[in-house]
């Protein structure tokens, strides 16, 4: 492909780091303003924030171009020289004004932060496929898993011309009070891990090349980042993900805070005993040791119990997501695990109702906001799905292991 190749020789050209970051929430914000704290030499020589609608310019330039970061402490961090582009209606990105050549944007990206939701990942990267080779580095810091099939068989079905994929995941706590204007509510850690190419061979060390990223990241104290092998990031989004499995479909179904979850013990013993078997069936773990243990039934309870008990007044996501009529990210939570379940054989029938239930409840909410309303009034605050009896928790428990 020449083009490829053209845009990946200039990438090699191209005098020190530059950073794009799609998907300007509280994670994406978080990120663009962490870049901006690593120290020299490795800090990017500039970071570019992808807008996806023209109303965010404004307050980008009205605030001097910079990023708002309040820290647990009530203190203000702030830093500036932030460039943008601007997706315009015919979907194609806009050279910031400040550029000598104004027009569409069209050079190569070096290094890509994406952010989105993970059902917007496929739609987002689209209108950038072009500026992205083989030489590029796309660091996905998104809630879920599976967003990477979608994106390889979407966008990079040739292997030769795939970028190299990063894995974060993210136990910061931090919130969205306005555009370009966060508060760090919760310090907790970044794990990075480069995704293995299947062309190399298997080992947990494999990846492709060397990325500035990976490098880079950790060097940003906020952050709290570590670069780890992609097998251990990969356990680490996991455990997350039992969370997010138990948290967001079963708040979403009750329309409440996390302090819900305290009231339904057996139905998050049933769905974490699902969730158990699935992880420590999957092939990629297969012959990892403390693999059992660190997906049992008991550690994963210990686990999301934690989690919840300091979060209690929290809001999950997908709550808020039906509640404006917006599609959730159910397919790459619990979704995840029934299509993981199938294929090595474990049933998930508890996963499989939520799924169905949140996706019930979106086709509702797409056709009229008000009927979500009637939906929830007929069937009561907890939702469709109530709390199990401990028989049914134990057959879980039983087929689950």
């Amino acid at each position: 492909m020449p083009l490829s190749n053209a845009l990946a020789s200039s990438l090699r050209r191209q005098p020190g780091a530059r950073v794009h970051v799609l998907g300007l929430g509280s994670i994406g914000t978080f990120a663009a303003h962490a870049l901006a704290e690593i120290p020299a030499p490795l800090r990017p020589a500039s970071v570019t924030l992808l807008l996806h609608r023209a109303s965010l310019v404004e307050p980008l330039l009205a605030g001097g171009r910079a990023i708002s970061l309040q820290t647990r402490h009530g203190s203000l961090v702030r830093h500036a020289g932030y460039r943008f582009e601007m997706l315009d209606g015919a979907n194609r990105w806009l050279r910031d004004p400040l550029d000598s050549a104004p027009g569409l944007a069209d050079e190569a990206i070096q290094n890509l932060v994406v952010s989105v939701k993970a059902t917007q990942t496929v739609a987002a990267l689209r209108p950038l496929r072009h500026r992205l080779t083989w030489a590029s580095n796309i660091l996905f810091l998104q809630n879920g898993s599976g967003m990477l099939d979608d994106v390889n068989r979407e966008l990079f079905a040739n292997e030769l011309e795939r970028p190299n994929y990063i894995v974060g995941v993210v136990s910061h706590g931090v919130t969205l009070r306005s555009p370009f204007d966060i508060v760090h509510t919760g310090s907790g850690a970044t794990w990075l891990g480069p995704v293995p190419s299947p062309s190399l061979p298997s080992s947990p060390s494999s990846s492709r090349r060397s990325s500035y990223l990976v490098d880079a990241l950790p060097l940003a104290p906020r952050l709290k980042a570590t670069s780890l092998p992609y097998r251990d990031v990969f356990q680490a989004q996991l455990e997350k993900l039992a969370l997010n499995a138990f948290c967001n479909p079963l708040c979403a179904l009750a329309n409440a805070k996390n302090r819900y979850l305290c009231s339904i013990p057996h139905t998050k013993r049933a769905l974490l005993s699902e969730i158990s078997a699935v992880a420590r069936a999957l092939p990629e773990l297969r012959h990892v040791p403390g693999v059992v243990s660190r997906f049992s039934l008991a550690r994963l309870e210990q686990t999301v119990d934690a989690i919840v008990g300091q979060t209690l007044e929290t809001t999950c996501s997908m709550v808020v997501d039906l509640r404006r009529g917006r599609r959730t990210e159910i397919d790459y939570i619990n979704g995840y695990w029934t299509r993981r379940g199938r294929e090595v054989g474990v049933p998930t029938p508890l996963n499989d109702a939520l799924v169905e239930q949140i996706r019930a409840r979106q086709r509702l909410a797409a056709l009229d906001l008000s009927d979500l309303a009637v939906a929830q009034a007929t069937t009561g605050n907890h939702g469709f799905i109530p709390e199990l009896p401990s028989a049914a928790t134990s057959f879980a428990v039983a087929n689950g292991s």
